[in-house]
């Protein structure tokens, strides 16, 4: 979570540039106005998922994974299909579980192992959320041309595969 609100100038921040030896200011300004807006619509749509719902967004994606995997998953393919950890995600698991938005069945070919399939209850829920996020996601892309959009997903695919992520 990116918790600065006041931002500092583009001046304020060539002086500590000078001051501190950031040879590249205007790449801070860039990354402090992307981080803000990131944390901003995040932010928005967490509260999105919240109203609509009443899921976190470790939940609501938990729900997706399970409704393209009806099969089921392993809380281990869960947890690194929302990038958490196992113990994390055994948590999240439980909470959904007593709530019926999931349930728990014996791995027919590992018989340590669970696997995790979408109850009807989550289902319903899942049609409940998806249309408000829909129209969420729609909304914020509106501000967007298509060139944008494509220049967003370009530059989105080229931080992702410089490997930004996990440094």
């Amino acid at each position: 979570m990116f918790e600065l609100k006041d931002l500092p100038s583009y001046d304020t921040l060539a002086a500590f540039g000078t001051a501190y030896g950031n040879p590249d200011v205007d790449g801070l300004h860039t990354w402090l106005v992307w981080a803000s807006a990131t944390n901003e619509m995040l932010s928005a749509f967490e509260g999105n998922l919240a109203r609509n719902g009443g899921l976190s967004q470790s939940q609501f994606f938990v729900l997706l994974l399970l409704k393209r995997n009806p099969d089921g998953l392993s809380v281990g393919a869960l947890a690194q299909g929302v990038a958490v950890t196992s113990q994390t995600m055994t948590r999240i698991v439980d909470r959904m579980e007593g709530a019926g938005l999931c349930q728990r069945a014996p791995d027919p070919n590992d018989r340590r192992s669970w696997l995790i399939s979408l109850a009807p209850a989550g289902d319903e829920l899942l049609g409940q959320a998806l249309p408000a996020h829909y129209a969420w996601v729609a909304n914020l892309m509106r501000h967007f041309s298509a060139e944008e959009r494509q220049m967003l997903k370009q530059l989105m695919h080229k931080l992702h595969a410089a490997g930004l992520a996990s440094e």
